[in-house]
C-alpha cells in the first residue's frame, strides 16, 4: 500500500496527479492545499512520496515538504505545468527533484524511487 501526499490548490490539477499515480501503485492519497494542511496530513499519516505542485492558498509547498522531509527521508517531487516559473522558486540547496512537467509523472516516480 502506497500513501501519496499532494500539496496544489488547484483541484484539477490534484486529481489528474491522483489519477496519474494510481497505476504506479498509490492507492490512498490526501490532497491539501496549504502548508499547514500539509503538515498535518504528513503527521496524521506519513506519505511515502510528496508532490509538490505549483501553488497554495497559504503557505509554501517547498516549505511544507521540507518539514515534512525533517520526520522522514520521503521523496519529493515537484511537478509543474510551468517549469521555468518553478525553477526560478526553487532554493538553491533544494533537495527536491524536479520541476517535472505533468506528463513525466511516472518516470518522475521511478526515479524518486530509486534515490
Amino acid at each position: 500500500m502506497c500513501h501519496a501526499l499532494i500539496i496544489d490548490d488547484n483541484m484539477i490539477v490534484s486529481r489528474v496527479l491522483e489519477e496519474r499515480l494510481v497505476p504506479l501503485g498509490f492507492d490512498s492519497f490526501d490532497h491539501t492545499w496549504t502548508e499547514e494542511q500539509a503538515v498535518a496530513a504528513a503527521a496524521r499519516r506519513m506519505p511515502d512520496l510528496v508532490v509538490v505542485g505549483d501553488s497554495v492558498e497559504a503557505g509554501s509547498a517547498l516549505d511544507a515538504a521540507r518539514r515534512i522531509s525533517v520526520e522522514r527521508d520521503v521523496p519529493v517531487l515537484m511537478v509543474t505545468a510551468a517549469s521555468s516559473r518553478a525553477s526560478a522558486r526553487l532554493p538553491d540547496d533544494a533537495r527536491f527533484e524536479g520541476p517535472f512537467p505533468l506528463n513525466e509523472i511516472g518516470a518522475a516516480v521511478a526515479r524518486a524511487r530509486i534515490a
